[in-house]
């Protein structure tokens, strides 16, 4: 409840004269108290504020009673304190600090007051809340509890206090001006777990007797927290636990019980680094047109621009109608591809089909059935794909080819399928031209577009191919492939694997840029497992990333935590999925022209600066992928408290079951964070 308190100004006038009152709007925000059987100790906490400010004769008072005597309103300042408070500077309208008074019984109509001047009438009496804390464990009943943490390298102890009350917090005590001296000496290490529910801290816990002495000098401090100097002895390296003894002091003198200290769970990255090798591949240039007959000089220019094919020899393309064609077709690719093996790099076919016939595209793309999909998954060197710029928008239509090949030009606008087999993405996808806006930039045109476009604004708006480039990763002789259909493929490049312990636990941070790395291992390869999964996700369950396992043997990164918490493994292998198994990387300069027609048939080529277009795969611009910090493993003192990125210590949260599926980026205690830790 607010009160308000009334000051009675005198005015220099006859007594008769009618007394002014001014309100000031003083409140108490806190008036706390709580006494503890255990240490004979009746503790206060107070903040009160005024609006018109309180100056140094105003008091804080404290009236109780008990079974032998009665306190009446006395200033806190007049009783010897049982512990240190420093005085605390709340501002000009605030007056707040802390007490503690030896209280042998129990007390009862506990009061709190503000006297606005320790010599006046006018006071303000507080709602108070008292609290009484009755026998029992140290760990539950007592004001300071204390506890150990560790530095980053686990060998380093800092000890902490703690205080308990009912209704103020650790660090709220501490600003109210509360010190607590405690000492911790005799430390040991064992490797015996020291903690449970109802008592996180283990405090209270007496060492075993089987634990070590740690050769620590004994260490005391009335901050909250102070490190030793010196590390735990090499010998305790595979002890989780050190332990002391922690003396406290009371009204009643001192008091000494168990204290615990847990290192903190030892985590790497899961998988340092899976390496690929990416090159830049050959080109194995084709240029397919009739020889008898031009069709359109600048549209053939255009596509020999854009693929730099100005010096490659045309390849005729007039019988295409003859039964040999297809077959001939296959053999000069595959020559091509031959010749090139040996100079150990692999290869795309890089193909520009010019032509104006129905049916030439499918010839070619029948050819190309017979040649590419067999070489994609061979080790390197091999055909990795191919990459088709035709004269139509016709797209890809053998499913054979859909893995490995690229067909240009996709149509603009609202055909996914044709997007997908050429998808021309740029760097900056939404290009605004007055009300019109467009997500895809065709630097390969189909010839229609091109030919309407040039009729309006000339050849030297449309632009020029200044670089492409084709890279693929370097496959192993061991390397081994998964089809995952329209997905894409898994590919488990050279025996990459993670070693896991039983006891171990996994942690996955969803990364802003992922890797696309998977697992597989035995179990997920079981078909009686893969039943049993698959039951559990048909009810719900199980997590999601678990429910690829029963159709692909395998699962993405992230499922990692969850399986193996329930079906420990000793090695899992890691494998890189991708969509398409090469980069085709083209650099271009383009300029923005003008009007926009209502069919689309004049859209702009590009932008007036430089620009990059990507297809295929982007994983393929480098040639190393890592699981830090993706997925971290835990392989020591995974049950261990942790700490999180603000450096609080969270002495109920794990981190086998707290991080399985959050970001562990803990900020540990270092020698020379001694003081006052963050510790809500």
């Amino acid at each position: 409840m607010r009160r308000t308190l009334a000051i009675l100004a005198l005015a220099a006038t006859p007594v008769s004269c009618k007394v002014p009152i001014h309100g000031v709007e003083a409140a108490f925000t806190l008036a706390d108290a709580s006494w503890f059987d255990e240490e004979d100790t009746l503790f206060v906490f107070y903040e009160v504020s005024a609006e018109q400010g309180i100056e140094d004769p105003s008091v804080i008072e404290i009236s109780f009673a008990t079974d032998t005597e009665r306190v009446d309103w006395t200033p806190l300042a007049d009783f010897e304190m049982v512990h240190t408070h420093l005085p605390v500077d709340c501002g000009a309208t605030s007056l707040c600090g802390s007490a503690s008074i030896h209280v042998p019984l129990e007390p009862r109509e506990v009061k709190l007051r503000l006297r606005y001047h320790r010599d006046g009438e006018l006071a303000l009496t507080a709602d108070e809340v008292f609290n009484v804390v009755g026998l029992g464990p140290a760990h539950s009943n007592r004001s300071l509890i204390v506890y150990g943490v560790f530095d980053g390298e686990n060998q380093r102890v800092q000890w902490r206090g703690r205080h308990r009350f009912p209704t103020v917090r650790n660090e709220q005590a501490s600003r109210l001006g509360l010190r607590r001296r405690f000492t911790v000496e005799n430390a040991r290490f064992g490797d015996l777990g020291l903690g449970s529910g109802p008592n996180p801290y283990s405090y209270g816990v007496p060492c075993p007797e089987a634990f070590v002495s740690a050769g620590l000098p004994s260490i005391t401090t009335e901050d909250r927290a102070v490190f030793h100097v010196d590390s735990v002895p090499l010998a305790a390296s595979d002890s989780p636990t050190v332990c002391g003894d922690a003396t406290v002091t009371d009204a009643l003198g001192t008091f000494t019980t168990g204290a615990t200290a847990r290192k903190n769970p030892e985590v790497r990255p899961a998988f340092p680094v899976l390496r690929s090798p990416v090159h830049e591949a050959t080109q194995l240039k084709f240029f397919l047109a009739p020889c008898d007959r031009v069709i359109d000089e600048d549209h053939a220019a255009m596509q020999r621009q854009r693929l730099f094919m100005e010096d490659t020899p045309t390849t005729c393309i007039d019988d295409w109608r003859s039964p040999g064609f297809v077959d001939s077709l296959v053999v000069e690719l595959r020559d091509a591809v031959e010749a090139a093996r040996p100079a150990g790099n692999d290869m795309v076919l890089v193909i520009a089909l010019h032509q104006d016939e129905t049916g030439v595209s499918a010839t070619v793309e029948d050819a190309l059935v017979q040649v590419v999909p067999g070489e994609r998954h061979r080790a390197s060197p091999r055909l990795a794909g191919a990459f088709v710029f035709d004269s139509t928008t016709r797209g890809l239509t053998a499913p054979e080819l859909a893995p490995s090949t690229l067909w240009c030009p996709s149509t603009l606008i609202g055909d996914d399928a044709s997007t997908r087999t050429c998808p021309a993405l740029p760097d900056l996808p939404d290009l605004d031209l007055g009300p019109f806006s467009f997500g895809v930039l065709p630097i390969l045109p189909p010839r229609q577009q091109y030919l309407r476009f040039i009729e309006d604004y000339g050849p030297g708006q449309t632009g020029e191919a200044t670089a492409v480039t084709y890279l693929t990763p370097e496959f192993a002789t061991t390397s081994d492939h998964v089809d995952l259909g329209s997905f894409g493929v898994v590919t488990f490049l050279n025996g990459e694997t993670i070693a896991a312990e039983p006891d171990d636990a996994f942690s996955y941070c969803v990364q802003e840029e992922p890797q696309f790395l998977v697992v597989r291992s035995p179990a997920m390869q079981n078909p009686q497992i893969q039943q049993q999964v698959a039951a559990g996700c048909a009810l719900g369950l199980l997590a999601p990333a678990l429910c690829t396992v029963p159709d692909a043997g395998l699962m993405a990164i992230e499922g990692l935590p969850d399986w193996h918490a329930v079906l420990p493994e000793e090695q899992y292998e890691v494998g890189l999925f991708w969509e398409f198994p090469f980069l085709f990387r083209m650099e271009y300069r383009a300029v923005v022209a003008g009007a926009v027609s209502a069919f689309g048939l004049s859209v702009p080529f590009g932008l007036g600066t430089p620009a990059e277009a990507y297809y295929g795969t982007p994983q393929w611009l480098a040639d190393s992928f890592t699981a830090d910090p993706e997925l971290l493993q835990c392989t020591r003192y995974c049950d261990h408290p942790t700490f999180d990125s603000a450096g609080v210590y969270h002495v109920a949260d794990p981190f086998r079951s707290t991080y399985a599926h959050a970001c562990y980026v803990p900020d540990l205690p270092m020698l020379g964070d001694s003081g006052f830790p963050r510790d809500p």
